[in-house]
């Protein structure tokens, strides 16, 4: 095969090219006119993006404040499954621990602990993902602490109310 046979036959193989481009508008006004209209509508929804930052920055907040509120008569961390975190975390992390205070305490296979503030807006998402996770925990908490307290009370029950017989017989004296 010749160099101009070669070459011929690749500039075949190359498909034409072809630009389509939206027409340039006729008038400087317009453009004017649609700058003006998308500044308006980014600085609308930088607004609302803030307003927004705000509520969830609040929200997170608020979730910490209460979740403390609830564990603190337990004084409990919870363990958090590490299939529960994103799969970034899964092959390095061998366990983790929720914190009161909404740290995350990663303990990593080789032993190294990295602790993650989940109030602290760049770990807002890890926190979302991990939602469901802390409530089933929770309700774990709840529930254990639940079942210990009626125990106490069915064992204190009947004895309690012995008692109170017995102090009435004294009392009748």
């Amino acid at each position: 095969m010749t160099e101009e046979l070669a070459s011929s036959t690749i500039e075949d193989a190359v498909p034409e090219i072809t630009v389509e481009a939206t027409p340039a508008k006729d008038s400087e006004k317009t453009s004017k006119e649609e700058a003006a209209e998308f500044l308006r509508d980014i600085q609308e929804k930088a607004g609302q993006i803030s307003e927004s930052e705000m509520e969830e920055e609040n929200l997170v907040n608020e979730f910490f404040n209460s979740l403390l509120k609830i564990l603190k008569p337990f004084s409990e961390t919870l363990e958090i499954s590490v299939s529960s975190l994103p799969e970034s975390y899964n092959e390095r992390i061998s366990k983790a621990h929720l914190y009161l205070t909404g740290q995350l305490v990663l303990i990593s296979r080789d032993r190294e602990v990295e602790i993650l503030n989940l109030a602290d807006k760049e770990n807002h998402e890890l926190l979302v993902e991990i939602t469901g996770e802390i409530m089933a925990k929770l309700k774990t908490v709840i529930d254990a602490y639940k079942s210990r307290t009626e125990k106490r009370v069915k064992f204190l029950m009947p004895i309690t109310r012995e008692l109170q017989k017995v102090a009435k017989v004294f009392s009748e004296e």
